[in-house]
């Protein structure tokens, strides 16, 4: 962990975003493929429809890989501003650049997820695209999603194993800093990222419902 939490913030972004970038590739190659958007609009879009979806999405895919290293970013900073922010408040002895190296390193754990989700599909196949999109090892992949409302789509997504791991890993980095137990740690990511995560789960709701 000591080498790991001490390893350049910046050269571990720069190598961590070429991962991200390099495995989103591999899932849009290997999972989004052109069947399974035929055996998810089948039954209601005509074929060049479909095929018009395909080529819209390809192009996106590709947008999209220059916007990794952003949206990266944005999760970590959003994580380590709620950090900073209890630690301001607390007897808890960080600095901002610490809370933002704990929320990046601690980000690796989606990396995996990527990994596993690619090889789980590949394994055991996939029949439309929503199966695809939604966290793996979560609430909402064990429950009938065309018998859920739209609005709980992001808040039983963030309910999943991986998101678990992430307050242990935010937890166990923590403690690392600040010298103090692995459960008091855990007492402070609960707190305040915690309280972050449900007023991003209340936002979104908002905008599902009432923009959407």
């Amino acid at each position: 962990m000591d080498k790991y939490l001490n390893f350049s913030t910046f050269y571990f972004f720069c190598l961590y975003s070429m991962a991200f970038i390099f495995f989103t590739s591999m899932a849009n190659y290997i999972l989004y493929d052109d069947s399974i958007y035929y055996r998810t609009f089948a039954e209601t879009l005509g074929v060049d429809r479909i095929t018009e979806i395909i080529e819209r999405q390809k192009l996106f895919q590709k947008i999209g890989m220059g916007f990794i290293p952003i949206l990266l970013l944005i999760r970590s900073f959003y994580t380590s501003i709620c950090l900073g922010t209890g630690a301001l408040v607390s007897s808890v002895q960080l600095n901002y650049g610490q809370c933002f190296n704990i929320a990046l390193k601690a980000d690796i754990i989606f990396l995996f997820e990527l990994f596993i989700k690619i090889n789980y599909f590949s394994v055991i196949g996939v029949n439309s695209i929503q199966e695809l999109n939604i966290h793996l090892f979560s609430v909402l992949q064990w429950l009938r999603i065309n018998n859920i409302e739209q609005w709980l789509f992001f808040p039983l997504g963030v309910l999943n194993v991986f998101e678990l791991i992430y307050w242990v890993l935010l937890s166990l980095f923590i403690s690392y800093y600040t010298q103090k137990s692995f459960w008091n740690s855990l007492g402070f990511v609960m707190k305040t990222y915690g309280c972050g995560l449900l007023l991003l789960i209340i936002f979104v709701i908002y905008i599902t419902l009432y923009l959407f």
